[in-house]
This record gives C-alpha cells, sequence and structure tokens, in this order.
C-alpha cells in the first residue's frame, strides 16, 4: 500500500512540473511584428511581392508587408523586376544592383516599363497595374538591361494585349516622373541626397 501512495505521489509531482511549464520557465517568444513598406514609382499597386515570410500584391496605397532584415522580390506576372533588402520605402532604383543613380539606364527601363502599364496613364494619382495585365504576363520575362527596351520581346509581347496597344513611355518623360517621384518623398527617407548630372546621388560629408 506505502508503494502504491509513493507512485502516485511521485506521478502528482511530474504532472505538476509538466504544468508549470518546464524547461526554463520563461515566457514564450513574442511573435515578430510585421512592418509596412512602399513600392514607390508614384504609389504603384498590384505589383506581387514575396519574402521567406509574406507574399502578396502591393495595395492601392503601394504598400507591402515584411519582417525586419528580409530580402522582398517585386515582380508582375513571370516578370522579375529585381529584389532588394525590405525597407520602408523600395523603388526601381534599389533593384538594380550597382545601379549609377536614379537616371540609370537600366532604373528608367523599369520606370517607362510600370507608366506604360498604368491602367489609366496618369501617374499622378499613382500607378495602378491591373489583374488582367499581371497574367497576360505570366509566361513572360523582360530583360531591362537591354538598349533598347520597346524591342524586348517580353514588352512587346505584353503590350500588344493591352487595350489600345500602348506606346512604351520614352526615356526624357520617365526621367523625369522618377526624378520628382524622388523629390517628393521626406528627405527622412532617402538619407541625405542631393540632385546632380540628372540623378540623385548621396552628399559627401
Amino acid at each position: 500500500m506505502f508503494g502504491k501512495k509513493m507512485l502516485a505521489l511521485s506521478v502528482s509531482v511530474l504532472l505538476l512540473s509538466a504544468c508549470s511549464g518546464g524547461g526554463d520557465g520563461g515566457e514564450p517568444a513574442a511573435q515578430e511584428a510585421a512592418l509596412t513598406g512602399v513600392f514607390e514609382d508614384s504609389r504603384v499597386q498590384g505589383l506581387h511581392y514575396e519574402t521567406a515570410t509574406r507574399s502578396g500584391e502591393t495595395n492601392a496605397a503601394g504598400e507591402y508587408n515584411y519582417l525586419a532584415g528580409e530580402t522582398v522580390t517585386f515582380s508582375l506576372g513571370g516578370i522579375i523586376l529585381g529584389s532588394t533588402v525590405a525597407g520602408p520605402v523600395v523603388t526601381p532604383l534599389n533593384l538594380v544592383p550597382n545601379a549609377t543613380g536614379a537616371a540609370d539606364p537600366v532604373v528608367i527601363n523599369m520606370v517607362r516599363f510600370l507608366l506604360t502599364l498604368d491602367t489609366d496613364g496618369n501617374p499622378d494619382n499613382g500607378i495602378s497595374l491591373s489583374a488582367a495585365t499581371a497574367t497576360a504576363a505570366l509566361s513572360l520575362s523582360v530583360d531591362f538591361t537591354v538598349a533598347d527596351l520597346s524591342n524586348d520581346p517580353g514588352v512587346v509581347a505584353l503590350i500588344s494585349q493591352l487595350p489600345g496597344a500602348p506606346v512604351l513611355m520614352d526615356v526624357n518623360t520617365a526621367q523625369v516622373h522618377f526624378a520628382q517621384t524622388l523629390a517628393a518623398r521626406p528627405q527622412s527617407d532617402w538619407g541625405v541626397m542631393a540632385w546632380g548630372s540628372g540623378s540623385w546621388k548621396s552628399k559627401t560629408p
């Protein structure tokens, strides 16, 4: 009888220990809060984004979600724009490794592409990419490094499927638009920047 009582007592102690949490007794780690960033070339809606933990389409404010330290990739259908470290503001400039500035030809090709696909053709109220355009781009790819973007097979194929078959936005218009986009952001978004030689560059101390 004594042995049975001791066994029952031992089991009770083990159960109490398990219920108290065991281990180091610490509280469960809080789930890391998602952060919100903006893709800016005007605010771009309908651009697909993907990080290690989040994915979706940018909303009407150009917003996307991410966790600190993650890399984010932006795309439209099968067309990859590029990847960068996720942050409060991302622009085409961030997606081009070793870009020389906002007037970098590869950056401007990306800006031209997005401006051309805007559903209402008015970037002043944001750039909206339709679901139909994303679907039409599923099997396409674009090389933004080419000298003549208007002859890229992916660009030609996609534009031919858009209502009215619009003409690819010209370089000068894209440069002016992107410069105005950067200039309109609070300085805190970009750090200390200066406009010179047609592109944004960091000021030297």
